[in-house]
């Protein structure tokens, strides 16, 4: 018998004996038996409750799984001296092993013990982590510590992190960064799950109630005798239309930055910038039909009692028509909502439109416009064109909603001139653009075409970061400090972040 064969045998006896259990007619197992428990590790924003792993219990209760979320980045924050650590702008302190083991560890090694304690209490089956790279290296100290108290734990991980792990270990993408294969052949994990989660956990639940391997499953990353296995890819879900609501119901709503709620109406991205990752994770652009978004707003107004939404989408108006219905079924239902998202400067986003979005409850939007060189703009592979982008920002200015703009500074191909062409739209349009919601240096992803092609770009990597002809860090912290200055004297009413 094989390691993981007997891994397995070991698992499946664990899991029927607690199945065995939950079955039984005892009040106090069906109050604390458990069949999945979904952890948000920090750092995680505390503005709002985390968005994924609520989508992923309100589809597993639907099937009868018993699930429940922890958001332990909410829970650290509450303690933490240095509240400015969980600004996800910048991630370094829980991202970078120095700055991590010198200004975290230390305050964190008692709430390891106490998460630990907290989950186990609840005698689940499954540990699910959702991994991002800001929420990755707690996740690792979690895991191993729910190892040493309960060694036939079943642990998986999935999200961002677990797929670009996946194209790293079994697709050969070059990556940056040191990747520990530990995670996966030093038993964190037992499987990592590349790609949406609801069908995976619920055939990895089935699978398990039967006694049966759930190494199996479409999406696993798994490790045999220090050799990685990737199974088949699992397929997309067809029709977003049938997921049910995000359930919050395991969070003190109260205790969040911001009163709106987290709303998620499409995956995925019409566009396929150069320098982003998220085309290379969702794949392709799906959503949610209007009335099934109507459905979401009216469930969350009634049972939590919110009525501000802020939807995570990366790109909200994908499709036009939709944006149209769905702000025609607010104002046909009379729904009193405020609401904000992120949106494409598409030739679509007339006046007519965003006055109506207006009426609906719009009060910002957020544009990518990153630069305003088109010369650019092209490299990025962006859709932008300079004049529309100023128009669409006008209209969207004069039907009263805020235009809240993204730019990227040092991309590989930028150039003095193609900066200050920057720099002279933010001051010929100041008075359209009510802030910068994300002003960054230009990082450099693995899964992004950048990070598939940084020979074409003669790029180098240094330990200061990345260097090519155009672009080094001193370039780009500069450029970040010129702009900062022009924006802060064009808009003295708030403060201009950067990242660098």
């Amino acid at each position: 018998m094989s390691l993981l064969s007997l891994r397995v045998y070991l698992k499946k006896n664990a899991y029927l004996k607690n199945a065995d259990k939950m079955n039984a007619d005892s009040p106090q197992n069906a109050d604390y038996d458990l069949d999945i428990a979904l952890i948000m590790c920090p750092a995680w924003g505390i503005d709002q409750p985390p968005v994924g792993i609520s989508y992923l219990k309100g589809y597993l209760k639907q099937k009868g799984i018993r699930v429940k979320c922890f958001d332990f980045s909410f829970d650290l924050y509450k303690d933490f001296s240095d509240k400015n650590y969980w600004d996800l702008n910048y991630p370094e302190y829980f991202t970078d092993p120095v700055l991590f083991e010198k200004h975290v560890l230390l305050f964190l090694s008692p709430f390891i013990d106490k998460w630990a304690g907290q989950i186990l209490s609840q005698k689940p089956r499954v540990v699910g982590f959702s991994l991002f790279m800001s929420s990755y290296m707690v996740s690792l100290l979690l895991t191993k510590e729910l190892k040493k108290k309960d060694p036939e734990l079943i642990i998986i991980g999935g999200g961002p992190e677990a797929t670009r792990i996946k194209r790293v270990m079994a697709d050969g993408i070059r990556r940056f960064a040191a990747l520990d294969r530990n995670i996966i052949t030093g038993g964190y994990f037992d499987i990592l799950l590349d790609g949406e989660g609801e069908e995976a956990l619920v055939e990895l639940h089935s699978l398990l109630g039967q006694g049966k391997d759930f190494h199996s499953i479409d999406g696993a990353l798994y490790a045999e005798n220090g050799k990685v296995t990737a199974n088949k890819p699992r397929g997309l879900l067809k029709d977003l239309d049938m997921l049910p609501c995000a359930d919050y119901d395991d969070y003190q709503l109260a205790g969040y930055k911001r009163a709106s709620m987290p709303l998620v109406t499409s995956r995925g991205c019409i566009n396929r910038c150069a320098f982003c990752a998220d085309s290379p994770l969702w794949k392709i652009y799906r959503y949610c039909s209007a009335e099934r978004v109507i459905k979401e707003i009216r469930h969350i107004v009634e049972k939590y009692h919110k009525n501000e939404f802020e939807i995570m989408d990366s790109t909200f108006n994908g499709d036009i028509k939709r944006v149209a219905a769905i702000c025609d079924l607010i104002i046909g239902s009379k729904l009193d909502i405020r609401w904000s998202a992120k949106a494409t400067l598409s030739k679509g986003m007339d006046y007519r439109l965003l006055e109506k979005m207006k009426k609906a409850g719009c009060t910002s939007l957020a544009y990518g416009v990153e630069s305003g060189s088109a010369a650019v703009l092209k490299e990025m592979h962006k859709n932008n064109d300079i004049e529309e982008a100023k128009k669409i920002i006008r209209d969207t200015w004069r039907a009263g909603i805020q235009a809240n703009c993204f730019f990227l500074i040092g991309y590989p191909t930028e150039t003095e001139d193609d900066f200050q062409r920057t720099l002279d739209f933010i001051r010929e349009n100041a008075r359209f653009i009510y802030c910068f919601d994300q002003v960054t240096g230009c990082h450099i992803e693995e899964d992004s075409y950048l990070g598939l092609n940084v020979d074409k770009y003669g790029i180098i990597f240094k330990e200061d970061g990345w260097h090519n002809r155009q672009s080094t860090p001193e370039i780009r912290k500069s450029r970040l400090q010129r702009f900062r200055s022009l924006a802060r004297e064009l808009h003295k009413h708030y403060q201009c972040e950067v990242q660098y």
